[in-house]
């Protein structure tokens, strides 16, 4: 492929540093178009030596070290660099690095604390049923050069991008959106600083005639970024915010300014607002974001999974007001619960079910205020269950946990599979 010819030449010798779904991208990459580039892996996770892998492993605690015995450094999203050199980051880059340096131009970047996944999507299908075409790819879930040999020079690319992937890149998007920016990640990011800073990479390299967008929260920080906040002034009467969120789907505030932020980001390519509305009709909530599973022994349960920081949690729960039992906690990063605490106080909700490490600190802030709410501790999200048979006044769980879920699952994906699996063999004791 003559687009890396110069990258992964046969004088090379280029390291994949972690081998999850991305770096087994690259692997698959490298060995199909490169076989004579020298290609090593190194990874934590030594089960990888069972694989039948034809390169160098390098696994187990000291894996890092490999990093000085190879010219190039493919690094995957979330890799921590303990204790390596300085000079050693400078032969670092990332699937995101090498292909933002060459698609940058027809390339849509969206990244955010929360709400990523849905824009991008949302873009994307806007495109799609404006006559455009179009690809998505990256941080949800579809790793970018697996579409390398299918990108043509009209297509737009919708790139979702993490922090991690943001952090080593050279090139920023042509079209690039920050919907918000809270603290996040920060058992990988030494601070919230160095999280923006990753964040902020979507915009600092970009160009002239570049186009940057920035949602309601994040306005303040970047300069020379467009928002949204007049609706009418940007779309006239030809919008109107019910019917969007019913064309699309969608529930709550929050996706209401998603949705029009993809609108402004389509008005930047020349598409008519006129079309736009209409262009929302078959879309369709991803999983794990505010995702009605069903009613099931008199309860209507609502998966939002996706819900990692106290943001999230606020207006999920201003998305759903009739939720009466909401389940909270998990793996505990120390984010600050106060505020989602004092919040929470102020709803109709009865009834709260804390998990992990995560849920014992904001049970004891929800403690240290005088209420009347029902807290419960519990072990798991069968116990959760178990406990709801209890309980003859629930018409409406709602799990958006506010924490993040490697304590006891996966990732939040898992976590929303298991509630869903549970929520639909729900059925109320007699």
């Amino acid at each position: 492929m003559q687009l890396f010819e110069k990258i992964f030449s046969e004088e090379k010798s280029v390291l994949i540093l972690g081998f999850g779904k991305e770096g087994r991208s690259t692997y698959k990459f490298l060995t199909k178009n490169f076989p004579g580039c020298k290609t090593g892996i190194a990874d934590q996770n030594t089960a990888i030596a069972d694989e039948k892998i034809n390169a160098p492993l390098h696994l187990g605690k000291g894996y890092l070290k490999a990093i000085n015995d190879y010219d190039l450094v493919i690094k995957s999203p979330g890799i921590k660099l303990n204790g390596i050199r300085e000079n050693a980051k400078e032969k670092i880059t990332s699937q995101t690095d090498l292909f933002l340096r060459t698609f940058s131009r027809q390339t849509i970047g969206v990244t955010g604390t929360k709400g990523k996944s849905t824009t991008a999507s949302l873009i994307y299908h806007l495109l799609e049923n404006t006559g455009h075409k179009a690809i998505l790819m990256g941080n949800i879930g579809l790793p970018a050069f697996d579409f390398l040999r299918q990108i043509r020079r009209n297509d737009w690319i919708v790139y979702e991008l993490s922090a991690h992937q943001l952090e080593f890149v050279h090139a920023s998007p042509h079209v690039a959106v920050l919907l918000n920016l809270f603290p996040e990640h920060l058992d990988y990011f030494k601070d919230f600083e160095s999280y923006k800073g990753a964040k902020l990479n979507i915009f600092r390299f970009q160009q002239t005639g570049d186009i940057a967008f920035c949602g309601k929260t994040s306005a303040k920080i970047v300069e020379n970024c467009e928002t949204i906040f007049d609706m009418e002034k940007n779309f006239g009467n030809s919008v109107h915010p019910q019917q969007l969120l019913q064309l699309s789907g969608l529930k709550g505030q929050h996706n209401l300014d998603n949705i029009l932020l993809a609108f402004r980001v389509m008005q930047s390519l020349g598409t008519p607002v006129s079309q736009l509305p209409a262009a929302l009709t078959g879309f369709r909530a991803l999983p794990h974001r505010l995702e009605y599973v069903g009613s099931f022994g008199r309860i209507d349960f609502f998966n939002d999974s996706i819900s990692t920081v106290p943001q999230s949690t606020m207006a999920a729960v201003n998305s759903i007001p009739q939720t009466d039992a909401l389940i909270l906690g998990g793996f505990d990063r120390g984010l600050d619960y106060e505020e989602l605490v004092r919040f929470l106080l102020e709803t109709g909700i009865k009834h709260f079910f804390f998990l992990g490490k995560a849920g014992e600190r904001m049970r004891a802030l929800f403690s240290s205020h005088q209420n009347n709410k029902q807290l419960h501790p519990v072990e798991d999200l069968n116990t959760v269950f178990y406990e709801l048979k209890k309980l003859s006044d629930v018409k409406c769980c709602l799990l958006s946990p506010a924490a993040a879920s490697y304590d006891q699952f996966h990732n939040f994906e898992h976590r929303g599979d298991i509630f869903k699996k549970l929520a639909t063999g729900y059925r109320k004791k007699q």
